[in-house]
Parts: structure tokens; sequence; C-alpha cells
């Protein structure tokens, strides 16, 4: 017999039990979807089938974990700020290396600095979309910031682009590293607070 069980509670089908685990998942992805949450745990018959999203045809078992958009979007910060921790000290280090190196040596190093700067990247555009769909009192921060870092980001890119160490030097110092900054503040005082606040509520 067939069991699906999701959060540790057994699902209850109103019709025939689907056979396909592909169609579990999508039936949980929908259903979940509707109450705020967002599948994050998917086992066949104790085969984990994430994160590929590889299903077999049949099942006996299925066991899934959810969380709500709070939960998963405060879990991706935390996460995210744990890693760049350090960040900061080594653009700082970075900074003084490019103007006393020479451009070649920068310019192989370009995928370290990427590598410094894309976690960054990725979280604000991890969070975005759950400021879009929450419309949290934080969400116009996150927007300007989500801005200006593109445009740091672009100037960066710029900068390798030409050859000019100065104006890497410049975007960095003048308009990534502030912008790193301001971004953790609304971080640390605003964004985490907030969704403890909506995770400990429910």
């Amino acid at each position: 017999m067939r069991q699906v069980v999701v959060d540790g509670e057994e699902v209850v089908f109103g019709d025939e039990v689907p056979e396909a685990p592909a169609q579990i998942y999508e039936l949980l992805m929908d259903a979940l979807s509707e109450q705020g949450r967002v599948v994050v745990g998917f086992t066949v018959d104790g085969d984990d089938s994430f994160p590929d999203d590889q299903f077999p045809e049949s099942y006996t078992k299925i066991e899934a974990s959810s969380l709500t958009h709070d939960e998963l979007t405060l879990r991706v910060i935390l996460e995210s700020m744990n890693q760049l921790s350090e960040t900061e000290s080594q653009l700082d280090a970075y900074i003084k290396n490019i103007l006393s190196i020479s451009w070649t040596e920068v310019f192989n190093r370009m995928n370290e600095l990427i590598s410094r700067v894309q976690p960054f990247a990725e979280l604000i555009d991890n969070i975005s979309p759950y400021a879009s769909a929450y419309d949290p009192p934080w969400g116009t921060k996150l927007k300007e910031i989500s801005v200006e870092q593109a445009e740091s980001l672009n100037g960066m890119l710029d900068a390798f682009e030409q050859g000019n160490p100065a104006k890497l030097s410049d975007d960095l110092s003048i308009r990534f590293i502030p912008v790193f900054k301001r971004s953790r503040k609304l971080f640390a005082e605003e964004i985490i607070p907030y969704l403890k606040e909506r995770v400990e509520e429910k």
C-alpha cells in the first residue's frame, strides 16, 4: 500500500493515491504553496530525490518535509551572512593590492574577486522574490540596495574590461563596500529580527 507522509503526518487523498512520485511532488508543491510553504525534502523509499528532482516510476513510501517561506528565507540569510563574515576584510585587503601590484596579477585574480562578491549578489537575488511577494517593511530598502549593488558590480566588470585599476579600486571602495556594509546592517537590524518574529508567531 502506497503511503505519503509530509512533516510527519500521513496525507489522506480524496481520490486514489497517485502512482508516480513526480505527480505526488507536483501536488505537494501546489498544495503547500497555497499555505505559504515550500518542499525542502523529498525521499522515495528512503532515497533522497533532492536536489536533482530525479524520481523513480513508482514507490511504496514517500516522505516530504517543508518550511514556511519565512523559515526558508531566514535560513538562507543566516547561512549567507555566516559565509560573508570575512568578506569585508578580504575586500579591503584586495583593494590595497590593486594599486600596488601589476594589472596582470590583478586581472589573473579576477575570479578571486568574483568568488568574494558573488555570495552577496546571490543573497540579494534570493531574498528579492520574498520581498516582492510579501511586501515587508524593509522591502524598499532592499530594492535600493539591489539596484546599487548591481550597478557597482557592472562598474567592476567595466574596470576589468578597460584594464583600469584605479576605476576598479574606486568601484570597490566607494560603491561596493558601502552598499555591502549597509546591507549587512539592514539584515542584522531589520530583516533577520522581522523574520525571526514571524517564525516564532507560527
